[in-house]
C-alpha cells in the first residue's frame, strides 16, 4: 500500500525518522522518548543542518508528481535528492531509477556521496541489504545498484546509442525517477528513462541541473513549472521580494560588467529593497512564492544570492569578465540561470530583415527549370526547407518552401519543386531515409552525418560526398557558420509572411554559438541548441545541397 505523508512528516521522514520508545521520569511518569535514527548526517562529522539552508525544506516536503529545481552550484540539491530516493524505498515501498549524464558520473556519486551517507548512518547501514546477511537472500551493494529493504535504488548512465537505444535503462520497473544535471543528459535520455514509470501507481519525477542555455534542459522544465522563487523580508518597509543580482549592481558597461554596486566602498557587496532601498537580509527567513500557482510541476531556482555558503561579492565579482566562458559559468554556476552568448545567433530582428516581397511556391518560370535544393530534418515530423539557387546578380537565396510534412508529403514536394539535390537527416530514420533514397536516381538524395555521428572529414570544404554510399559528412559548426552567414548578409531571404510558419522563428533563434575551452583548455567554436532547432538544421542541410558537386549534371537533365 502506497501511504502518502502529510507534508509536514516528509521532511522529518527524508532525514530523521523519529523512533519513540517508552520511559519512566523521575515522578514515575510513562512517557514517550523519541530518538532520531534516520540520516541525521550526511557524512562523518557532517550533520544535516536546516538552519543555514532554510530554502531546502520546502524541496523535502514537495509532494507533486514532477518537480524540476534550476538551480546553482553547491546548493544542497544533491543530498536531497539522495535522501528522496532512500526514502522512496525505505517508506513508500518504491524503486527509484537515478539517472546521469554518464557512468563516470555515477562511480563518483556512488563514491562521494551515497557511501559516506551510508557509513556515517547505522539506520542506513541496517536497511542497505546484504544477501550474505540474510542467509543468501538476494542483496546488492555494488555501485551501480543498491538493494534498500525489500526494493531497489538504481543508478545509471544517461548514455544514448546512435541508434537511439540505451540498453542500461531497459528491464527497470521503477516508481520514482531522478534525473540529475538534466542539461548535461542526452537529449534523448529523458524520454526514453520516463518510460520506465509506465506500470507504476506513484510515478513521481525530480528532474535537477544546473542550468545552461534559454529555452532548453531544465531552463524549459522550469518555464512549464509553477516557477516558485526564494522571497525575502525587508526590515525595513516590509515588502516581501525575490532576490536578484540588479538589487546589488547598479550599473554595468557596455559589456554587461557590473561597474558599480551597493557596498563597493567597503569592500563589500548587498542586496536593496526594490521598494525602500533599505539593505535586505539576503540569509533571513525567506519563503517560497509561486509565479503561477496551480500547475501541476513544482519548480524551485536556487540561487547563490541566498546561500549563506557565497560572499555576494564573490558572485558579483565573477561577473565582471568578457570571457564568454567565464561569464556563462557565473551566470549558471553562481546565479542559476541560462545564459546566452552575446551575438551568439540569429534572433527575431535579424531575420525579420530577410523579408521580402514574395510568397512561399515554385519559381515562376515552372519547377523543373528553375534550380532549388532541399534540406530535411528527420524527427518524429520532417522539417523541410527548399530554396532556390543563388540569383546570378544579386545573390539571393529565395526560400521556396518551409514547413513541416509527412514522408509522402516530402516525396510530393520532390515531385512538385524538382530539387537538383537534397540533403537529409540519416539519423535517427536510417531506414525510412534509405527508402525514401531509392525512389530517386542515384546523387538525387543525400543522407547527411555529422562528424560526432559517423567519421568526420578532414577536408577544407565543409562537406564531404561519397558517391558510393549516397551520403554526406557535414561539419556541424563550420557548415552552421556558413548557414547563419547567409541571414545576416541577406542572401538567404524568406517570404513576407515568414512569421506565420510555424515554430520557423523559434528554431532558427535556438541554435547559438558558444566559446568553449576543451578539456586541453584550447578555446573551439561549436553550436548549441537551447531548444527545439529542427528548421535551423533544415536550413543547414539545403545549405549542404546547394554546394552538391554532381549537382550541375541533373541541370542537364540527367535526373530521374
Amino acid at each position: 500500500m502506497i501511504r502518502q505523508w502529510p507534508e509536514a512528516d516528509l521532511l522529518e521522514l527524508h532525514h530523521y525518522r523519529r523512533v519513540a520508545r517508552p520511559v519512566r521520569n523521575a515522578n514515575g511518569d510513562d512517557l514517550l522518548e523519541w530518538t532520531q535514527q534516520h540520516r541525521r548526517w550526511l557524512g562523518p562529522e557532517r550533520v544535516f543542518d536546516l538552519a543555514h539552508h532554510a530554502y531546502l525544506a520546502a524541496l523535502y516536503g514537495v509532494q507533486a508528481g514532477r518537480a524540476a529545481v534550476m538551480k546553482a552550484a553547491q546548493m544542497g540539491a544533491s543530498e536531497w535528492l539522495i535522501s528522496y530516493a532512500l526514502h522512496a524505498c525505505d517508506q513508500r515501498n518504491a524503486t527509484a531509477l537515478y539517472v546521469f549524464p554518464t557512468d563516470a558520473h555515477v562511480s563518483d556519486f556512488s563514491a562521494a556521496r551515497l557511501g559516506p551517507a551510508i557509513e556515517a548512518s547505522p539506520y542506513l547501514e541496517s536497511i542497505i541489504v546484504d544477501g550474505r546477511a540474510l542467509g543468501g537472500k538476494r542483496g546488492s551493494d555494488r555501485v551501480t545498484l543498491k538493494r534498500v529493504r525489500n526494493r531497489f535504488l538504481y543508478f545509471r548512465g544517461g548514455q544514448v546509442k546512435p541508434d537511439g537505444s540505451a540498453p542500461q535503462l531497459k528491464s527497470i520497473d521503477a516508481d520514482v525517477l531522478i534525473l540529475d544535471e538534466l542539461d548535461e543528459l542526452d537529449p534523448r535520455a529523458p524520454a526514453i528513462a520516463a518510460k520506465r514509470l509506465g506500470h507504476s501507481s506513484i510515478g513521481e519525477m525530480r528532474l535537477v541541473s544546473t542550468p545552461s542555455y534559454p529555452g532548453g534542459g531544465i531552463h524549459a522544465e522550469w518555464q512549464e513549472s509553477d516557477q516558485r522563487l526564494w522571497h525575502v523580508r525587508c526590515g525595513a518597509c516590509g515588502l516581501r521580494q525575490p532576490l536578484a543580482i540588479e538589487q546589488a549592481v547598479t550599473e554595468w558597461d557596455d559589456l554587461g560588467r557590473p561597474r558599480a554596486w551597493r557596498g563597493q566602498a567597503e569592500g563589500r557587496a548587498w542586496a536593496a529593497c526594490v521598494k525602500c532601498g533599505s539593505e535586505l537580509d539576503r540569509l533571513g527567513p525567506g519563503e517560497w512564492v509561486a509565479a503561477h500557482p496551480g500547475r501541476e510541476t513544482a519548480g524551485f531556482h536556487l540561487s547563490k544570492l541566498f546561500s549563506a555558503r557565497t560572499p555576494l561579492l564573490d558572485v558579483v565579482r565573477a561577473l565582471d569578465t568578457t570571457d564568454e566562458t567565464k561569464r556563462r559559468e557565473a551566470f549558471n554556476q553562481d546565479l542559476g540561470l541560462p545564459y546566452r552568448p552575446r551575438g551568439g545567433g540569429l534572433d527575431g530582428g535579424a531575420l525579420d530583415d530577410c523579408r521580402r516581397e514574395y510568397g512561399h511556391g515554385p519559381r515562376p518560370e515552372g519547377s523543373r527549370g528553375a534550380a532549388c535544393y532541399m534540406g530535411v530534418d528527420v524527427g518524429k515530423v520532417l522539417h523541410v526547407v527548399i530554396r532556390a539557387a543563388a540569383d546570378k546578380e544579386t545573390g539571393e537565396r529565395r526560400q521556396l518552401f518551409a514547413g513541416e510534412v509527412s514522408w509522402d508529403g516530402l516525396a510530393l514536394l520532390m515531385r512538385q519543386y524538382g530539387p537538383r539535390a537534397a540533403v537529409m537527416d540519416a539519423l535517427p530514420e536510417t531506414t525510412k531515409a534509405r527508402e525514401f533514397q531509392r525512389q530517386f536516381a542515384r546523387g538525387r538524395v543525400w543522407l547527411a552525418y555529422y562528424p560526432a555521428q559517423a567519421s568526420g572529414s578532414k577536408r577544407e570544404d565543409f562537406a564531404a560526398w561519397d558517391w558510393a554510399q549516397s551520403k554526406v559528412d557535414v561539419d556541424r559548426t563550420r557548415s552552421l557558420d556558413e548557414t547563419l552567414a547567409r541571414f545576416t548578409d541577406g542572401s538567404n531571404t524568406l517570404p513576407a509572411n515568414a512569421r506565420d510558419i510555424r515554430d520557423y522563428y523559434a528554431h532558427l533563434t535556438a541554435t547559438v554559438r558558444v566559446i568553449e575551452k576543451d578539456a586541453r583548455g584550447q578555446e573551439a567554436a561549436r553550436y548549441v541548441e537551447t531548444g527545439p532547432d529542427h528548421f535551423a538544421h533544415a536550413e543547414n542541410y539545403c545549405t549542404v545541397a546547394a554546394e552538391c558537386p554532381a549537382a550541375a549534371g541533373w541541370a542537364r537533365g540527367a535526373a530521374g
